[in-house]
């Protein structure tokens, strides 16, 4: 099972127009109800601002995955890169550190 993160003020988190699902063994929501994966990459490409920064903003979403009906970020083993997700989640000191790659993506 999957549930909506959030925030240190127990709103959902939201990043680009899309809520962000995480695993969790009491969530409420169906993988499934995630819709058709989309292609990450694809999307990165498309909204990088800055080509020589890609890498750098590919490293970000290492661990994100592009649903239609949102993010997943998976926990598995362990995260590769924790920075945006507790970033946005405003956990373990993240909370005022924005992932500089950030900068990088358009705003639209």
């Amino acid at each position: 099972m999957i549930r909506a993160g959030r925030n240190g003020c127990s709103s959902e988190v939201i990043f680009h127009g899309r809520k962000i699902y995480h695993d969790w063994k009491h969530g409420n929501t169906h993988k499934s109800e995630l819709g058709m994966k989309l292609c990450t990459i694809k999307w990165i490409e498309n909204k990088v601002t800055d080509e020589s920064k890609l890498n750098e903003v590919m490293d970000l979403f290492s661990d994100w995955h592009l649903y239609e009906n949102g993010w997943y970020v998976p926990y598995g083993n362990g995260y590769k890169n924790e920075h945006l997700w507790y970033y946005l989640v405003q956990m373990c000191g993240y909370s005022g550190k924005q992932p500089k790659a950030l900068d990088y993506l358009s705003k639209d």
